[in-house]
């Protein structure tokens, strides 16, 4: 999808571009990508957004690419701007319209990066990952394979089972973020970065007469206790990112809150994050 003659006229893409085009999308168009890329079953009688589970193998495949690129974090729902970039494409043919995707992720990035302390959000970091393990694969310890059978180099989403769902990986999530994501830290940040980050240890522990949980270091993974818990912890990988903690952390409160406060009709007296990376709890 993104490999392009350098020599090659690429039309712009930005996002103002497929917000303008979309609704411009003809009825006979719209019908086209349904009957190539939807299943036969699943026809529209609607018109978009679609559902992600109505598309063919090849329409799912193409929609993953696309909001990958796009940013999107999900790809439930597949509206206009996805279906601008699905018209290029036609089953064995060329893309009818060459973007230069290249140029739009790489705006993308620097856009997120400047707002990231205002934002907290960054949705590139998977390609980020790539780069470092493209530019310097030997400093991880993933089993990498850069060619193929017949020694023709591969598309690094194929290097590690890791980047797509199968069910023979050779390791496990947690496995891959000490192996791989850790390394990266500390190439990034230049120092070796704290199992538990400051701000996860400060939610746990605000100050010494203000706590409402715990955490312990074991060799092979992180745990995390609130009080009041009274059920098995998950095993969190050695190095926590916020998004696991975060699951856990709301998992822990809402139990004990169940346990304890709930059924006897008695308001929790911690205070509490109703925000925690990109979790909200009402």
């Amino acid at each position: 999808m993104l490999k392009f003659k350098q020599t090659q006229l690429l039309f712009p893409l930005s996002m103002k571009y497929l917000l303008d085009e979309g609704p411009k999308l003809s009825s006979f168009e719209i019908t086209r990508i349904a009957k190539t890329f939807m299943r036969v079953d699943r026809q529209p009688t609607e018109p978009p957004p679609f559902l992600y589970i109505n598309f063919n193998e090849v329409g799912k495949l193409l929609v993953d690419m696309i909001s990958s690129v796009l940013g999107f974090k999900t790809s439930e729902h597949i509206d206009e701007t996805v279906l601008v970039l699905l018209s290029a494409y036609s089953p064995g043919q060329p893309p009818a319209v060459k973007y230069n995707y290249a140029k739009f992720i790489a705006n993308k990035i620097h856009d997120q990066l400047l707002k990231l302390d205002q934002e907290g959000i960054f949705k590139y970091s998977s390609y980020i990952y790539h780069l470092f393990m493209y530019y310097q694969s030997d400093c991880f310890q993933c089993p990498i394979k850069r060619l193929d059978s017949k020694g023709e180099r591969r598309s690094i989403i194929f290097w590690t089972s890791v980047f797509h769902e199968v069910h023979n990986s050779p390791y496990s999530y947690c496995e891959f973020i000490d192996l791989f994501v850790y390394p990266i830290s500390c190439l990034l940040k230049r120092t070796p970065p704290a199992r538990l980050s400051y701000d996860m240890q400060k939610i746990l522990q605000l100050s010494k007469n203000y706590k409402i949980g715990d955490w312990y270091f074991y060799q092979n993974h992180t745990v995390i206790r609130m009080y009041g818990w009274e059920l098995c912890p998950y095993k969190l990988p050695r190095y926590v990112p916020m998004r696991l903690f975060a699951l856990e952390y709301y998992r822990q409160l809402i139990s004990s809150d169940l346990t304890h406060f709930h059924s006897t009709k008695r308001k929790v007296q911690l205070k509490l994050k109703d925000q925690l990376g990109p979790f909200l709890m009402n």
